[in-house]
């Protein structure tokens, strides 16, 4: 169904995105890792999770959100043990992968339940283990982290082990691969250090993939289609509702399942944004605990206030005489969150479901 809050699962449930799964199983046949980022909400998961189910090829999931949650913001290796565990536990039923799982160090199967001894187990052991499983079967095993940003609060190092790990992998284990996904694309970038002569992942070659919005086009026959799935019929307008909620298919689908709810666009649309307000004071709480600074800039570029001299007046006005230096790191954080881009000589809000909010000071 169109208008589910869950991720798809299968072809027939994901919209259109045919080029965007072409591109991700080529990307996937020539490098050992591919990076696949996108505003929030935009249907990253769904696409990732739809390509692993039509596939043959053996994977698991890990949900770094879920992580960085459970650990509170301090990701360790028992962490990621348990939710490998979990993983393991789904693939156990597999007949033919159960075998090998027997092989790896700290692990014991009992039917099929795994049970995981920290104090043995190692992740590259088990990457060992799953590359020579794929290999027999002329296979690739892919290891599938979503919100994978959040792997910098990996360990102390700033996720510095896991990338060992997966500098490893690739220069040793052809046959394991690994998708990477992230809403805040800078640190994303941050954690894997591709491009840094320090990292252990510097030169090694990634594909990559970028989800795009709808068009105006493909957003006004995603809600007709929706509809029409549910034998709804509508008496108004879709490009109004297209119009305040752009082309990200999360805010599509909750308009629909609001509209399902009260049959009114007017209310259905205000329960959009009401919602999304709730979801966005949260993801931006932790930033302003950092500093106010942050959402001052956020709603100045909402209304408008988006040059460098423009911005550091606001913040001058209040009393706040931040230096330059501070300004460019509070827009470069901004930036790498995702939350704002650069357009030449001014600064824009990346949602504009999100710029709405702002303006209307709902968060």
């Amino acid at each position: 169904m169109l208008f589910s809050s869950t991720p798809k699962a299968t072809r027939e449930e994901l919209f259109d995105r045919e080029e965007e799964l072409s591109e991700l199983e080529k990307l996937l046949n020539i490098y050992p890792i591919v990076v696949v980022t996108g505003l929030r909400r935009v249907g990253k998961s769904s696409l990732i999770r739809v390509y692993l189910n039509e596939h043959e090829n053996y994977f698991m999931s890990i949900d770094v959100r879920k992580l960085y949650e459970m650990s509170f913001g301090n990701i360790s290796s028992l962490h990621l043990t348990r939710l490998v565990g979990e993983e393991l536990n789904k693939i156990s039923k597999i007949e033919k992968l159960s075998s090998f799982l027997r092989k790896i160090r700290g692990i014991s199967i009992h039917g099929s339940s795994v049970e995981i001894d920290a104090k043995q187990f190692e992740l590259s052991d088990m990457f060992e283990k799953l590359e020579a499983f794929a290999a027999k079967n002329n296979k690739n095993f892919i290891v599938f982290f979503d919100e994978a940003q959040y792997l910098k609060f990996y360990g102390a190092r700033g996720g510095e082990e896991i990338r060992m790990l997966l500098a490893y992998s690739y220069d040793n284990l052809p046959h394991v691969r690994f998708i990477f996904t992230g809403s805040e694309v800078g640190m994303l970038h941050d954690f894997l250090k591709f491009e840094d002569p320090d990292s252990p992942l510097y030169g090694r070659a990634m594909g990559f993939l970028t989800v795009k919005p709808f068009s105006f086009e493909l957003s006004l026959e995603f809600l007709r289609k929706g509809f029409e799935e549910l034998e709804e019929k509508i008496d108004f307008d879709l490009s109004e509702v297209v119009k305040q909620l752009d082309g990200i298919v999360g805010y599509l689908v909750l308009f629909g399942l609001k509209y399902m709810t009260m049959k009114n666009k007017d209310k259905a649309l205000q329960e959009v944004f009401s919602t999304m307000s709730v979801l966005f004071e949260k993801e931006l709480s932790e930033i302003t605990k950092r500093s106010p600074r942050y959402m001052t800039v956020l709603k100045s570029i909402a209304i408008g206030i988006n040059t460098w001299t423009g911005l550091k007046n606001v913040l001058h006005a209040r009393g706040d005489f931040v230096s330059d230096s501070r300004l460019f790191s509070v827009l470069e954080t901004l930036q790498k969150l995702s939350l704002v881009e650069k357009f030449q000589d001014r600064y824009r809000i990346t949602d504009q479901v999100l710029e709405r909010i702002l303006r209307e000071n709902r968060v």
